[in-house]
């Protein structure tokens, strides 16, 4: 498919540029070191190029990064193990467990759900992790829980919500600098939907979703231009002004 083609010529230039992503090393936050139910996101992972450090959460967070390209919070961690631990770091962090939101000062408690569903609905088809991508995407077959969140507030780019309840956002990114409830972002966050549980059943084109989510938090795939629909609002004035 074109958009298969169109990644495949991103990741290219990338490689050419110097910008691939082989080797880089990443700590993994999980309820074990590791978890048996992230096996198949570290075996993913791995094919990838990525050297998976395991850390559980149960461990004093935020653990030592130095030498670390970014961070990858599994929904296996229980937030209340790790609270707003990554708020600040200066790494990328790629974030699976929503129930760290309101520690982070992304939303508000309360406004969190991990329903299960199959599909997801792109609203930002020109950021380059959606890019080429149109639509309901099927994300888990069969379906799985999704971590969503419908009270996300700040400068927050909002790439794909739930197709069956489209006010919760299945994934997003803050920039770096992007202003949070509680100050600003040191780092790329990007706010990912696979529950652990979930992992062996996300499709081909979620694992491609999931790949695109760490290559651009960590600048592997470029953002040229200055994205047009980057929203100093909160996402309930996106959902009042019918944002799709």
């Amino acid at each position: 498919m074109y958009r298969y083609f169109l990644f495949s010529l991103l990741v290219l230039f990338c490689a050419v540029q110097g910008a691939a992503a082989e080797g880089e090393k990443l700590v993994l936050v999980g309820s074990g070191a590791p978890d048996a139910k992230d096996a198949l996101l570290i075996e993913y992972l791995e094919k990838w190029g990525y050297v998976v450090e395991p850390h559980e959460h149960l461990e004093k967070h935020p653990v030592k990064l130095t030498g670390i390209d970014f961070v990858f919070i599994s929904e296996s961690t229980s937030s209340a193990n790790i609270l707003d631990a990554y708020k600040d770091v200066n790494v990328p962090v790629i974030n699976a467990e929503t129930w760290t939101y309101d520690d982070m000062g992304f939303a508000p408690d309360g406004t969190f759900n991990s329903d299960a569903g199959d599909k997801i609905t792109i609203v930002n088809d020109e950021h380059p992790i959606t890019e080429g991508f149109k639509g309901d995407i099927t994300v888990s077959k069969p379906a799985a829980q999704l971590m969503t969140c419908n009270g996300f507030e700040g400068e927050i780019e909002v790439l794909a919500v739930r197709e069956d309840m489209d006010d919760f956002v299945a994934l997003s990114v803050y920039e770096q600098g992007a202003k949070t409830l509680k100050g600003s972002t040191k780092a790329r966050h990007v706010n990912i939907w696979p529950h652990s549980t979930g992992w062996n059943m996300v499709t081909d084109d979620g694992w491609e979703l999931i790949h695109r989510s760490i290559l651009y938090a960590i600048g592997a795939i470029p953002f040229d231009v200055a994205p047009q629909d980057k929203l100093a609002v909160t996402w309930a004035r996106i959902k009042a002004s019918n944002f799709r």
